[in-house]
């Protein structure tokens, strides 16, 4: 006769365990048991996962706890059969998925303003994981020498803590033996840590927060499986004297109070290294932007905010001119109110 697999003891929950209960439950034993931590995990992963898919789903769980109580063959097998059906097209799929690379690398890219609105060619140094080239991703150097574990006694199971059934054993990982001559260099990791070093071009104009995909750059797969990629998010540093809102790039312009009222082609020196002129008509007001189209980011503009500087020592020479320029202002207002009241009262 078909049986039925204790669901409920293979999460370790009671039968009137509530649905939040059951799923913490399963984040727990989905973390400790998930196949990249041990690939020995995964026929209990697997099994973790079934009873899961039955606990978790109102209409499953009701359909097996009364195949519990009423039990009858034809609708235990069918039962288990789509159990079944439904698990194992689950984890081929993963396993196509996982097969075809190893793990992505993400970092921080820093660029200065400069390099971000020019582009540049960085040097980035980072670690990733390759295959150990002692022991070739065996973990153990020639013929594995195994011995029992002791602490399970080879059966690679032991029974502990809230749980009651059966948990891999924490010694061997489950697999009832341990290597004796395990390779000195990745320590029966199989994979080793290592430095490496790739040339990044940064195109011209990246803003801030942009992602740089560099192919085949991360991690290595086990067993000659394609690696990773390698992903570099942009932050652009801040700048001594542009600053970047949007795709704008602002800068205070300091003139002299002469350059306003007279007006001046100022100079400055843009991120590419090269000065150029500014023109600023006669009249500028401090506060008052000048506006360079399309010099920004990706079609955007440098603003100019104008800041008239004020010099707080003169000397007698530059004295004598303002006074005369104030002794000329106060005429011609003299001038505009006499013709103002002229107007007014025909005098």
């Amino acid at each position: 006769m078909a049986k039925l697999k204790d669901y409920y003891a293979i999460l370790g929950v009671k039968k009137d365990a509530t649905e939040q209960e059951i799923k913490a439950t399963y984040r727990q034993l989905a973390k400790e048991y998930h196949p990249d931590v041990n690939k020995d995990y995964e026929d209990l992963f697997k099994e973790i996962n079934e009873a899961y898919s039955v606990l978790s789903d109102k209409e499953k769980r009701a359909e097996y706890d009364n195949l519990l109580v009423n039990p009858d063959e034809n609708k235990i097998r069918n039962f288990t059969e789509y159990i079944q059906e439904f698990i194992n097209s689950i984890f081929s799929g993963e396993r196509e998925q996982k097969a075809r690379k190893g793990e992505d690398i993400k970092l921080k890219l820093f660029l200065t303003l400069e390099e971000a609105y020019l582009g540049a060619s960085k040097e980035i140094e980072y670690e990733k994981w390759i295959t150990c080239p002692d022991c070739g991703a065996k973990g153990y150097i020639g013929e594995a020498e195994k011995v029992k574990c002791e602490a399970c006694e080879g059966t690679g199971k032991r029974v502990s803590g809230i749980f009651s059934f059966p948990r891999p054993c924490s010694v061997c990982r489950g697999r009832g033996y341990i290597i004796k001559n395990v390779c000195s260099t990745c320590l029966g990791r199989k994979r080793i840590a290592k430095k490496s070093k790739i040339i990044a071009q940064i195109p011209p104009q990246i803003n801030d927060g942009d992602i740089l995909k560099v192919l085949d750059k991360g991690h290595e797969g086990f067993k000659d499986k394609p690696p990773g990629d390698l992903y570099l998010r942009v932050f652009i540093k801040d700048h001594e004297i542009y600053k970047k809102i949007g795709n704008d790039i602002h800068a205070e312009l300091p003139i002299s109070y002469s350059d306003a009222v007279l007006g001046a082609n100022i100079k400055f020196r843009w991120l590419d290294g090269k000065d150029m002129d500014v023109f600023i008509q006669p009249g500028a007001e401090c506060g008052s932007q000048k506006v360079i189209p399309g010099l920004g980011f990706q079609n955007g503009n440098l603003i100019f905010h104008i800041k008239i500087q004020i010099p707080k020592q003169l000397s007698k020479k530059q004295q004598k001119l303002i006074e005369e320029l104030r002794k000329l202002d106060q005429e011609e207002n003299n001038k505009s109110i006499f013709g103002i009241v002229k107007s007014v009262f025909g005098k």
